[in-house]
């Protein structure tokens, strides 16, 4: 059942809030690049201190600051860190149904870039933070929060810079984060994902050489054709299926969550983890969509280069390649596959080193304590472990062991609403996601 505390607090009061708090989130325009999170991080700063907290803001570079505010506890257990980022993607105004920095709330949503990634979860930890000290309680470890910038050209200014210079700010045991919460239905049993793995990243480019010449002159083999042969190769393939720890765990909870029939569809993908039986699992769109990320490797292509005028045949077409690999896979690896796919039309360059996934187990003390405040939340729910497709801040802090866990009943909007045009969360979510965080939050720091 939820705590005397939980009972006692009028959340109206805290829905209207934390709404207020997201709105004026969203306004400040923190597009990555430039960033410009000092913004967010100056606002976090001046509501915190006005309830008696302290608070930092670091940079490492001018203006794109990274926030952290602590409630002491009486140090009977390592931190728990509450993580979230300030900066968002850009936008393409014209696109959207109602101004992308507006804010306003239409239909009972709040419409805005990074209503759902991640200015959401800024508003609803900063609210976890504020009740708790208004209400003077009493942690047995010391609960952090921090606010990242940079976590959406991979955390350079953000993240990484925390960790390596300021990590004693931040270090924790375990951690909060984005990535899962959403509510999934299979066979009539809810299901609310816990992120606690993620995809690693292979990013490469596609080169593709041939003689240029006079656009009026047609010629049997171009730049274009070559890439255009290879980008067909890349986007018709499937890489082959492999089933993480993460999501092994998610079917096995599934499976003997529901019972019957699911069991028996689990045990048989887990005998035969093929995509035609992984596909047989009767969910939507939009998580079928995730399951077939979350369980293989893949590389989409998203920006191409090439030509300089419209009478030209180019010597040169290239194509950016967005890979992302599972965990307990090498990037370089993925790389060469791709090469071996693609063949002799185009050469393909690794950008970088890229990066391992990572998971963290789900046996652990905070893990248990968000499924048994979801299961008094939502009386005859789960909770499941989950990998999500993407990456997140939880990369740059290999010490600590990160949960993505911000909880809704996220339509088909919501989900795919980041980084899309016309995002978007529902006031209804946001307070679900206060009420729950600030119940798992007190009761994992609760004095003992």
């Amino acid at each position: 059942m939820p705590t005397d505390i939980t009972q006692r607090i009028d959340w109206n009061s805290v829905r209207d809030e934390v709404t207020q708090h997201l709105q004026t989130l969203i306004r400040f325009e923190t597009v990555n690049p430039p960033g410009n999170e000092s913004l967010v991080a100056g606002y976090l700063k001046e509501v915190v201190e006005k309830e008696g907290l302290a608070a930092d803001i670091v940079e490492k570079t001018q203006g794109r600051g990274n926030f952290v505010t602590r409630i002491k506890g009486n140090g009977n257990g390592r931190p728990l860190l509450l993580m979230a980022h300030a900066d968002v993607v850009s936008v393409e105004a014209d696109k959207w149904t109602h101004p992308p920095f507006e804010a306003g709330i239409h239909d009972g949503m709040v419409w805005g870039r990074g209503a759902v990634d991640t200015k959401n979860l800024v508003a609803a930890e900063l609210m976890v933070m504020l009740l708790i000290a208004r209400n003077g309680l009493t942690l047995d470890r010391d609960l952090i929060m921090c606010t990242f910038a940079d976590e959406e050209a991979g955390g350079r200014d953000g993240a990484d810079f925390m960790w390596e210079q300021h990590r004693d700010l931040i270090d924790a045991e375990v951690a909060i984060n984005e990535g899962g919460g959403q509510a999934t239905e299979l066979l009539g049993k809810r299901f609310y994902m816990c992120q606690t793995g993620e995809k690693g990243g292979a990013r490469m480019t596609l080169v593709a050489s041939a003689p240029p010449g006079h656009a009026s002159v047609p010629r049997d083999d171009t730049a274009m054709l070559r890439m255009g042969r290879a980008l067909v190769k890349l986007s018709g393939h499937q890489f082959p299926t492999i089933i993480t720890a993460s999501v092994e765990r998610m079917l096995m909870a599934m499976g003997e969550s529901i019972g019957g029939d699911a069991t028996a569809l689990v045990n048989e993908i887990l005998s035969d983890p093929s995509w035609e039986n992984l596909s047989k699992l009767p969910l939507g769109e939009v998580e079928k969509l995730s399951l077939r990320a979350t369980t293989r490797n893949t590389a989409v292509p998203t920006i191409i280069h090439g030509g300089h005028r419209i009478n030209v045949i180019p010597g040169e077409i290239t194509c950016d390649v967005d890979g992302r690999v599972l965990p307990g896979q090498e990037p370089a690896d993925f790389v060469q596959q791709v090469r071996d796919l693609v063949g002799d039309d185009v050469e393909v360059r690794a950008r970088g080193a890229g990066s391992t996934g990572i998971e963290a187990d789900p046996d652990s003390p905070l893990f248990e304590t968000i499924r048994e405040v979801m299961s008094d939340i939502d009386p005859g729910s789960e909770v499941a472990p989950f990998l999500v497709s993407g990456g997140t801040d939880a990369k740059s802090i290999p010490g600590i062991k990160v949960y993505g866990f911000s909880p809704g009943r996220f339509s088909d909007a919501e989900l795919n609403g980041a980084h899309n045009h016309d995002e978007r969360v529902a006031v209804d979510n946001l307070e679900f996601s206060t009420r729950a965080l600030f119940e798992i939050v007190t009761r994992y720091c609760a004095a003992r």
